[in-house]
Order: structure tokens, then C-alpha cells, then sequence
């Protein structure tokens, strides 16, 4: 199936499927009518926002130019997804995702709770909706970019089968402390959701010894280098693209 065609969005009860949320809350898809309420919660739940590439959700032009609002175009790029209190139907947290429809990849820009939320088991959450939608617009990669300030965020992509694949310098700016902004370091995470038969592993003679040392550090010994050794290799493609999804828990 051609590339436009497999990403697309969908329905969010068509995208999430039986995936179960929290019951203390609901998701629903953006409207434009929360934009001005959107805004302006997440200046005051994540101050932080107001620098680097987050920055942009608190922009209307934003949503105005690349977010699938609700009723309206499905072309654009980013997804955005509200959480609501069940009981008092306040929004309680923002998940926005995007899509490379030429790449077949889907990454998570940004995910945002309440602060009174926070460490309640919600965050988990994203992840696996961020897993879901992939599969279900047929993603055959799933990237995941993480801050390096909570060792609770790279915790729960590693508990979700994700794989840790680099660290990107001065990937950002960030605001380290009041009134210090500097670029910062974060994490990507990978993972594969298509067989090892439809990857095609880099020539090993083509990789220099750090490409070399790199690739072996993070997947395993390569199977050129374990033929040259008369080994056989742990394994030879990202550890997420070997074994089936892991059983989704939330908590």
C-alpha cells in the first residue's frame, strides 16, 4: 500500500483501539475550540515551554498550520490528543504526535500532564498510545525523544521495549534554572515494528572502528564481524524488531 495512503490519520477510537486508559480519565482529539484553554494551561503547567522546539504549542499558528484539528483536515503532519478528568471533564493533559509519511515513522513531539497528575502512572500512558497509533497507520518505526532531567521518562520507554539507539548534543534549548537557558542533551529511543527479513543492516566494512564500536554497543555483534570471528552473533538488528510487543500495563 503506497506510503500516503498507510499514514494516514484516523479516527481516535480507530487509532487507540482496546488500548486501556485510566479510569479516572478519557482521551479525545483537539478541537479548535481549546486552543486559547490549551495555550494557556500549558504556560502555566510547564514554564519551561516557553523555550526550544516546544515552544510551538503555545503558538495558535501552529495548530493552525499543522495539527489535525477535530472535524477538520486529516493532511496535516502533527496529531494532537486531549486527556480529561472523567469526572469533572478539565483537561488534564496534552499528547501531541507526528507523522513522516515518506519515512513511515511517527515520534512523539510532546507530552504534558497537570502537574497534580504527575507521577500517578499517566505518563505511561503516552507511550503506549504513541505505540498504538504507529501500528495502527502503519508505522514501521516508532522514534521517541527523551529528556535527560527524569530517569523515570527513559524508564518507561526501555520497560516498553523501546531501544536506547543515541544521545543527541545540544539537541535543544532548554531552561536548566531561573533566568538559564542553555542546549541540552537528550536521548532517542527506537522502536521497530517491522521484521528483521525488511531491514537492511549497514555493510560492516563500510563503518569506521567508532561506527563500528557504536553499532556493536548498541545491537550486538554484527554478523560480518562474528563470520570473520567464527562466531554467531547475540544479534544483528535492534532488539525491538526481534520480539513482539510487550504486554501493556498501566500504572
Amino acid at each position: 500500500m503506497p506510503a500516503m495512503q498507510t499514514m494516514r490519520w484516523r479516527s481516535l477510537g480507530e487509532m487507540i483501539g482496546d488500548l486501556e486508559l485510566p479510569e479516572s480519565c478519557y482521551a479525545e482529539q483537539l478541537s479548535r475550540d481549546d486552543i486559547p484553554r490549551v495555550t494557556k494551561l500549558l504556560g502555566t503547567w510547564y514554564p519551561d515551554i516557553r523555550v526550544g522546539t516546544e515552544s510551538r504549542h503555545l503558538e495558535p499558528s501552529f495548530y493552525d498550520k499543522e495539527v489535525y484539528l477535530r472535524g477538520e483536515s486529516p493532511d496535516r503532519p502533527v496529531y494532537a490528543m486531549l486527556g480529561r478528568d472523567r469526572a469533572t471533564g478539565d483537561i488534564i493533559g496534552l499528547l501531541t504526535l507526528e507523522r513522516n509519511v515518506r519515512g513511515l515513522q511517527v515520534s512523539a513531539t510532546m507530552g504534558v500532564l497537570e502537574p497534580s497528575q504527575r507521577g500517578l502512572g499517566l505518563g505511561q500512558v503516552g507511550l503506549s498510545v504513541l505505540e498504538q497509533v504507529g501500528r495502527s497507520i502503519g508505522a514501521e518505526v516508532i522514534l521517541y525523544y527523551s529528556t535527560l532531567k527524569l530517569a523515570r521518562v527513559q524508564r518507561n520507554a526501555e520497560h516498553r521495549g523501546f531501544t536506547l539507539v543515541g544521545l543527541v548534543p545540544a539537541f535543544d534549548v532548554d531552561a536548566i534554572a531561573p533566568n538559564t537557558v542553555k542546549r541540552v542533551y537528550e536521548a532517542i529511543y527506537a522502536k521497530v515494528l517491522v521484521g528483521p527479513e525488511q531491514i537492511h543492516l549497514p555493510d560492516w566494512n563500510a563503518l569506521t572502528p567508532t561506527t563500528r564500536a557504536l553499532y556493536t554497543h548498541l545491537f550486538g555483534q554484527h554478523p560480518s564481524a562474528a563470520a570473520a570471528e567464527g562466531a554467531t552473533p547475540a544479534f544483528s538488528v535492534p532488539a525491538s524488531a526481534q520480539r513482539p510487543a510487550p504486554e501493556v500495563r498501566h500504572g
